[in-house]
């Protein structure tokens, strides 16, 4: 099977980004597989760099594809249909002549079509059509002449104001129920995520939906020597808890800074907090910093490489994930498995996701900075103990095992709609 993976999304799935983990992780696992015959990356023209490390190493397994930059007039024009899009999509949901807005939003959506038809992909000589294309996200506004497998990881949006812009709240909705529509076969790796998200707000019939467990990650190398780790950030000379995390709303950065003031006044006056993804606290955070006396405490040290961030997990007293709504936690298990325990917000996702450690990882009320200074607390006060536990609960089920798994999915897609 010759497969094809969509990684232009305005700018590549690089491998530090939570769907980029899985994107490359996947891409390698296919990699593995005699019956794949090989995988194809797209990627923007210029982005060729960012996915070297995973061709290479695939043993000529991968090959990238790269996506021509737009001509200046088709970019003018893709961003005004989609500014119309946007109205005609706030107006239906306001009610109106439903018939009428339909028909010209179909219209609208028909034009970008065509402005994303005249895009060319530069493809390496002699490579072969795909017989399927997997989608790692829904941010997608093209046709494909192969059977599409989409991949949901989360609707955050349709639960947390601010992740996106209100004004595109509508738009965003109706491109995602059509690009779930229009695949063959729709994939997530949470149930909690099928049901509440892809079922509930994109409407997919649940019949359409695969779920397919994840693997720990692979691809983080030899963590960083500990004097690199020590320079790039001082407070690892000291202890302190770990959130590898963008700065998002769902994330809840706010009420884990309140938990580390409570730890530090129950006993471990010299906890700080290390947080990757961002490089300077957003003001809302370093307000609360401030207030609460932290601001030397809480550290914001960038986008880290993989080597790093095994080097800051290898580190970390905890890795701590308080998160609102995911559909999983790959940081969870990447610490478990660099040796730093993990703890997790106890959130229907998690709990389905971390079921197979029995108890082991130990789960907070994330609306509760006091119940988040209780769980780290806990592991804290026997951390050898909860790290033996829970890497003993560890899955085996390694990238090349879910990359099987994945690839039933494509061959049912290819069955169930022919190019």
């Amino acid at each position: 099977m010759r497969i094809g993976i969509w990684c232009s999304y305005g700018r590549t799935l690089v491998p530090t980004e939570g769907i980029g983990v899985f994107t490359h992780a996947i891409a390698r696992g296919f990699a593995r597989l005699a019956e794949v015959e090989d995988v194809q990356l797209v990627v923007h023209a210029g982005d060729e760099p960012l996915v070297a490390s995973t061709v290479a190493a695939s043993a000529g397994r991968i090959h990238v594809a790269s996506l021509r930059r737009q001509s200046w007039g088709d970019r003018w024009r893709w961003k005004a249909l989609r500014r119309r899009h946007r109205k005609l999509c706030d107006r239906l949901a306001t009610g109106g002549r439903v018939d009428r807005l339909v028909a010209r939003r179909d219209r609208v959506e028909h034009a970008i079509d065509a402005v994303f038809a005249r895009q060319v992909i530069d493809e390496p000589e002699g490579v072969p059509s795909r017989d399927v294309w997997l989608l790692p996200h829904v941010a997608v506004e093209r046709r494909f002449a192969a059977p599409v497998v989409v991949v949901v990881h989360d609707m955050v949006p349709f639960h947390f104001a601010g992740v996106i812009k209100p004004r595109d709240l509508e738009s965003f909705r109706r491109r995602s129920c059509r690009i779930v529509h229009e695949a063959a076969l729709v994939g997530t790796m949470s149930q909690t995520i099928r049901d509440v998200d892809i079922v509930g707000h994109l409407g997919s019939p649940r019949e359409k939906v695969r779920v397919v467990s994840p693997a720990v990650p692979d691809d983080l190398g030899s963590p960083a020597p500990p004097d690199d780790v020590l320079r790039a950030i001082p407070a690892a000379a000291r202890p302190f808890l770990l959130y590898p995390a963008a700065w998002r709303p769902y994330k809840n950065h706010a009420r884990l800074v309140d938990a580390v003031a409570l730890l530090r006044q129950r006993g471990y006056p010299d906890l700080e907090l290390v947080l990757t993804g961002f490089a300077a606290l957003p003001h809302e955070l370093a307000a609360i910093a401030d207030r609460l006396g932290l601001a030397s405490v809480v550290h914001a040290v960038g986008q880290v490489d993989r080597p790093m961030l095994a080097g800051l997990y290898r580190a970390a007293a905890v890795t701590v994930v308080p998160s609102l709504y995911e559909q999983g936690s790959f940081p969870v298990l990447e610490a478990i498995q660099c040796g730093c325990p993990a703890v997790a917000s106890d959130i229907p996702a998690f709990r389905e996701v971390f079921e197979a450690f029995n108890g082991a990882i130990p789960m907070f009320d994330p609306l509760s900075p006091a119940s988040i200074a209780s769980g780290v607390g806990g592991v804290l006060a026997d951390r050898a103990v909860v790290l033996r536990r829970q890497q003993a609960a560890m899955s085996s089920r390694s990238w090349e095992d879910a990359a099987i798994d994945w690839l039933a999915v494509l061959r049912e897609a290819a069955r169930t709609r022919p190019a």
